[in-house]
């Protein structure tokens, strides 16, 4: 089954805003992080399909947490079918990611609505007490966790070749990194909409563009039509 244990997940991120409070956490850190995407250009994209979409934790919650898994269609390729299992390079192992720190932070100021403090709450109870395992991410995938006002992302988007990796990541490391973000960013008087982490290396590994965020969900304005 495609999600089991593992789940094939890259996230992109989704905040809208200026940056502010950025912070290099270690000597190579980058100071400016990658200018955020839109939400809709996730769910609305013509190079992106949506490949599966479950509940994470308990399904008699009332205020569920929803999982959904995007990837980008190769060039010259045709749409994948929904919920069929993702193609990965043969020859890359997983790298283990979930050792990481972030080497930058940021939180995003703006005028726009913050997410409620207990939808976010709610998506890391998910992911530190109702869930096992590790996410997988292949380039190109992109993976939205949210539940209610609240998102989560994690973004691993396809980039030149030495910054190719399929990724894995514990779910409950997610969730702490959430939690660390929430406490970073969560300052009324900076008007913070969210924030992100950044991971541009671990061991002798280079990313570009890996990304655990937090944002305000906006649904789509239309409905997919993948199949």
């Amino acid at each position: 089954m495609f999600l089991s244990i593992k789940i094939a997940v890259a996230v992109g991120l989704l905040i809208a805003g200026s940056d502010c409070n950025a912070e290099p956490l270690s000597p190579r850190g980058e100071v400016s992080l990658h200018t955020p995407l839109l939400l809709k250009s996730v769910h609305e994209s013509d190079d992106k399909h949506l490949v599966q979409k479950f509940i994470l934790g308990d399904p008699n919650l009332s205020l569920k947490t929803v999982v959904e898994v995007y990837a980008t269609n190769p060039a010259g390729s045709t749409l994948a079918k929904r919920d069929s299992p993702p193609q990965s390079p043969k020859e890359d192992r997983p790298i283990d990611l979930t050792p990481s720190t972030c080497t930058s932070q940021v939180c995003y100021s703006g005028t726009f609505q913050i997410p409620q403090k207990t939808d976010c709450d709610a998506i890391v109870a998910a992911q530190l007490y109702n869930s096992t395992g590790s996410l997988r991410s292949f380039p190109g995938m992109y993976v939205l966790v949210y539940a209610g006002t609240c998102v989560v992302v994690f973004q691993n988007p396809i980039g030149k070749p030495e910054y190719t990796h399929t990724l894995d990541y514990n779910w409950a490391k997610l969730g702490t990194v959430i939690l660390d973000i929430q406490k970073k960013c969560n300052n009324p008087d900076d008007q913070s909409i969210g924030g992100a982490c950044k991971i541009d290396h671990y061991l002798k590994f280079n990313f570009k563009n890996v990304l655990i965020s937090l944002q305000r969900y906006v649904a789509p304005t239309k409905a997919r039509s993948d199949s």
